[in-house]
């Protein structure tokens, strides 16, 4: 073998670089291929682009993602030998939770991409969106990614079936169309996204959470990665296909996390991490509502629609927002006591 890969085996900072590289070299592939394709988000009264973009840049976030995950476990045969009934009962377990949270974390995350896909390809009505989205939570949940105590209760109180798919499709679902709201200036929902994943992944390393740890770095790098394309003036758009993927990862790696310690810590502090876009969905749903407008409607009411009409540029703009979130961030990991 021409180079020795073995000593990066388990690192999530060898997820997050490798993450980082990959999809800073793919994303002008995905690039091509959706304007082959016509994914293209195109001007209007809300854009503030005065040209066609590509879009589909969760292609190259995904793809980044991957191959991160695949430098993570280099997967062998000795994986499938510590399944068999001869393996320890340590081995066995820990192998099986991996290869249950990565297939339900890659399956049902190409599921959303190819939902985002179609989305900025031929602009799905609201309902089949949305339909989309709860069909791909249940398939999460039923995969065994789900919250089974309530909230905020260090975990005492556990849930019937029903109330718990109800919280996991409402976080989850949450999570992901935030983030898919704040994605209206270049290099807004990517950065949001890094800084959170970067946060979320010190904390779970310090916790020993490996899996969580490595998915949440992983995460970073290839928003990072993108992010050389991506910021003002942006080449290429995260578009549905990288704005649903990365809120659909981001709170499934929070309730991974949860289930290995009290459900209130873990998921207060994804919220808190996330804070700029969790406030934004709520006033807007608050917002929407009181307007008597559907809540899926677009609107220019978002922060940083806000912060364009007070006559700040694009790019003062996303770092307002970006030192928001750092400051939230460092808040979090305060909190977990690091």
């Amino acid at each position: 073998m021409l180079f020795d890969l073995s000593p990066l085996k388990g690192s999530p900072y060898a997820a997050f670089a490798a993450a980082l590289v990959v999809t800073l070299l793919v994303t002008p592939l995905a690039r091509l291929l959706a304007l082959r394709a016509g994914a293209m988000a195109r001007p209007d009264a809300r854009r503030l682009h005065p040209e066609p973009i590509a879009q589909w840049g969760g292609l190259a976030i995904f793809v980044g993602v991957a191959v991160a995950a695949l430098l993570w476990r280099q997967p062998t045969l000795g994986d499938i030998r510590q399944l068999s009934p001869s393996g320890s009962v340590e081995a066995v377990e820990a192998t099986r939770q991996t290869l249950r949270l990565s297939s339900v974390f890659f399956g049902c995350g190409f599921l959303i991409l190819i939902l985002g896909m179609i989305d900025d390809r031929f602009e799905l009505a609201p309902a089949w969106k949305f339909g989309g989205q709860i069909a791909v939570v249940y398939l999460l949940w039923r995969g065994g990614v789900r919250i089974n105590t309530l909230p905020f209760t260090s975990g005492t109180l556990p849930l019937s079936d029903a109330a718990s798919f109800v919280l996991t499709a409402g976080w989850v679902l949450g999570m992901t169309n935030g983030i898919n709201f704040i994605d209206g200036v270049d290099g807004l929902a990517s950065g949001v996204c890094a800084i959170g994943a970067g946060c979320l992944a010190i904390i779970e390393v310090s916790k020993g959470a490996v899996w969580a740890a490595a998915a949440s770095a992983a995460i970073c790098g290839a928003c990072l990665g993108f992010l050389r394309w991506n910021f003002h003036p942006a080449r290429i758009f995260l578009g549905d296909t990288g704005s649903l993927l990365l809120g659909f990862w981001l709170s499934a790696v929070a309730i991974a996390a949860a289930s290995k310690t009290a459900a209130a810590t873990t998921l207060a502090l994804p919220l808190l991490i996330l804070g700029v876009p969790v406030a934004d969905t709520l006033w807007a749903i608050v917002r929407r509502t009181l307007a008597g407008q559907p809540v899926w409607r677009a609107d220019r009411g978002h922060l940083h629609h806000r912060l364009l009409a007070r006559g700040y540029s694009p790019v003062k703009t996303v770092l307002v927002i970006y030192s928001v979130s750092l400051i939230l961030g460092a808040a979090a990991i305060m909190l977990a006591g690091i």
